[in-house]
């Protein structure tokens, strides 16, 4: 039987489901037909121009993203914008697209625990409980694990880059101070500095740090590193597709299941 939108959303809302998702988030279907068919899909951590262009162009059915391509209501849909355009060009190919965003960052397995398991952390819990029921497993924002060994911010930092396989981190705070219990979030983090400060963890990993969030850690006499927000989710898109893969292994009419080769992130480091 052929596999329907419907019956991927149904994985993915198991994955990771929508009642997990902050209240301001905008999670789940975003362009698309739940009955059509689909034999192709890609995961890609934004549905950006380039993105959908290509995806398009390979004839793809779904396009499953981290950040949503709908994230407030809209009042009209100008194709001569940016984000217009890109809806045009979706509905205008068939291309459905399905928004991952806050529910994976919080569902146990997902998107923290992937960064987390990427960087040889142990023994992770949220640093922030979700309020509502897990059904034994704790779901919610950021994480707090334990390293291997106790070793410097700075060492953690040499360590962090070699596992992402990145060139540029910032630290702030005390480089030189001991870690053995870490915090950490993808995306921007800043708004979980306090419960970072408020718990036991001596260094804290994120993206997007603001610089009065920096002092606050400096002030405290901890450590962050700053990874970028690009390269704390990216890791998503391998990983969702191998899972989605391994979801779909029996299916007949067979589905393949690409992460998009394209992304690069939005910034460029001189």
């Amino acid at each position: 039987m052929a596999v329907t939108l419907s019956d991927i959303i149904r994985i993915l809302e198991k994955m990771a489901p929508p009642s997990l998702a902050e209240e301001w988030d905008n999670v789940g279907l975003q362009v698309g037909d739940a009955s059509r068919q689909v034999t192709s899909v890609w995961v890609a951590l934004d549905p950006c121009p380039n993105v959908v262009t290509a995806a398009c162009r390979a004839g793809v059915d779904l396009l499953v993203t981290h950040h949503p391509l709908i994230f407030r209501p809209l009042n009209r849909i100008d194709v001569l914008t940016p984000q217009g355009a890109v809806i045009a060009q979706a509905v205008q190919h068939r291309l459905a697209v399905y928004s991952m965003h806050t529910n994976l960052d919080a569902v146990s397995a997902g998107l923290n625990d992937m960064l987390a398991r990427r960087l040889g952390l142990r023994r992770f819990r949220p640093l922030v409980l979700h309020p509502g029921a897990n059904n034994g497993r704790p779901h919610g924002m950021g994480r707090v694990a334990w390293l291997a060994r106790r070793m410097t911010v700075r060492e953690l930092a040499m360590e962090v880059k070699q596992r992402l396989g990145i060139e540029t981190v910032r630290l702030a705070g005390d480089e030189m101070g001991k870690v053995q219990q870490v915090a950490l979030s993808t995306g921007s983090g800043g708004s979980l500095v306090p419960q970072f400060l408020a718990s036991d963890a001596e260094a804290f990993i994120t993206g997007d740090l603001r610089y009065h969030e920096a002092r606050e850690i400096e002030a405290a006499g901890r450590g962050a590193i700053d990874i970028g927000h690009f390269h704390s989710e990216h890791l998503f898109a391998g990983v969702l597709a191998q899972r989605l893969r391994r979801a779909l292994r029996r299916c007949r009419p067979a589905v393949g299941v690409e992460a998009c080769p394209l992304e690069r992130d939005a910034f460029i480091y001189l």
